[in-house]
């Protein structure tokens, strides 16, 4: 005879609930972190690029895509921004 939980939910049906709101607020922060982190840095326009750069105490910009990076290239920006 197999023994049945007493709670509105089979234990099986508690850890499938369990996981699944773990995965609901977790994955999307693990997701969504660092290419929002890595978004920061990238404009629409390489205007707005270019400002960037100058804040930066670097010069110019440099497409990624369909959208524009501050400085020169991605190796100048990595300097610019450990200087920062």
């Amino acid at each position: 005879m197999t023994q049945h939980s007493s709670g509105p939910l089979q234990p099986t049906n508690r850890w499938s609930l369990l996981a699944a709101l773990a995965a609901a607020t977790f994955v999307p922060l693990l997701l969504s972190a660092p290419a929002e982190a890595h978004m920061k840095g990238m404009f629409k326009t390489k205007q707005e690029a270019e400002q960037r750069a100058a804040e930066l105490k670097c010069k110019g910009a440099f497409a990624m895509g369909s959208l524009w990076m501050p400085c020169a290239s991605e190796q100048v920006l990595h300097k610019a921004l450990q200087n920062e």
